[in-house]
């Protein structure tokens, strides 16, 4: 399901919703939002082994890429659209993470109730930690060169996952990771992985320019090393509270060489859960012998999205 023949549907004006599974009557239907890319191919695997309703979001050509929350504002009125009572199922894939938790506020704040928010190998505050994003003790936000140090560890990051998916011997994730590489040096590279690029390029500008929004940063940096990394502390703080304002429960899915397998030795103590627990200290962590993309395979992944769920609709 890897391949795009696959799924003719795919990136279609007007098909931001993509039904990958139909369940029984009264099943609510999990809907899980595209990675950074904005792509669904990846839920191949997700589409064949459900066994109650499935619902994706992905990047379409009238899909805004202007702004995290208009983003997030036209994915809530496509599923208002389809389902107009909740509750609602929710999950993210990668770098989607901060759209599924401004989709879930949008939810909120309209009185709707979204009963799970799983997300899959990506937390938001790994974009402001040390190697997975820009980190903010060292460079603040505001500095001039943090917008390409964000993009390039961002990127960085990927390509390295990519390349470690599957133990590191899957030829086609070596290709895609080739194929990103030189895009990224501005040479020749396969049409669906320029478009691919260029999606992850639009998508991180829109989170940092959201970054900076939410985590309301002063317009003059810190001059001093302390006051830096004092000032960075508030900056992680502040994207911290916004998260913590959601009420659904939440749970996360980490791959043992996807996400975490970037995180440096010395970074462990802070960052292996990748931030979930400073937010979240209850929230349901899975550590799962997997990679960035064939985690979406797993078998524990795939029961635990849905065992509660299809329970609950057995008794109604």
């Amino acid at each position: 399901m890897s391949d795009k023949d696959s799924w003719p549907e795919l990136s279609r004006a007007g098909q931001t919703i993509v039904r990958l599974r139909d369940g029984d009557v009264g099943q609510i239907p999990l809907i899980i939002i595209h990675g950074g890319g904005g792509a669904v191919h990846a839920f191949g695997p997700l589409k064949r082994k459900f066994c109650s309703p499935l619902w994706a979001l992905q990047v379409t050509p009238d899909t805004p890429l202007t702004t995290v929350e208009e983003q997030a504002n036209f994915y809530y009125h496509k599923i208002k659209n389809e389902r107009r009572t909740g509750p609602y199922r929710l999950a993210a894939f990668s770098a989607s993470s901060i759209i599924g938790f401004a989709l879930t506020r949008i939810f909120e704040s309209n009185g709707d109730k979204v009963i799970q928010l799983a997300l899959i190998d990506h937390f938001p505050t790994t974009f402001l930690a040390p190697v997975l994003g820009v980190d903010v003790t060292k460079t603040p936000l505001q500095h001039s060169s943090a917008r390409k140090e964000f993009i390039d560890a961002s990127l960085d990051n990927l390509v390295a996952m990519t390349r470690r998916d599957g133990g590191g011997n899957v030829p086609r994730r070596h290709r895609l990771a080739d194929g990103l590489s030189n895009a990224r040096k501005g040479m020749p590279t396969a049409p669906f992985i320029q478009s691919h690029k260029d999606v992850l390029d639009r998508f991180l500008n829109q989170v940092f320019d959201f970054m900076l929004v939410i985590c309301r940063i002063p317009e003059v940096p810190a001059l001093s090393e302390t006051a830096q990394r004092g000032q960075g502390r508030k900056t992680i703080d502040a994207l911290e509270d916004w998260l913590k304002s959601v009420t659904a429960p939440v749970s996360i899915y980490l791959g043992s060489y996807g996400m975490v397998g970037s995180v440096p030795m010395q970074h462990h103590k802070d960052w292996y859960d990748l931030g979930i627990h400073r937010c979240f200290p209850t929230a349901k962590v899975t550590h799962l012998h997997a990679g960035h993309y064939d985690i979406l395979d797993n078998d524990v992944l795939i029961k635990s999205l849905q065992e509660a769920f299809i329970l609950s609709a057995s008794r109604l």
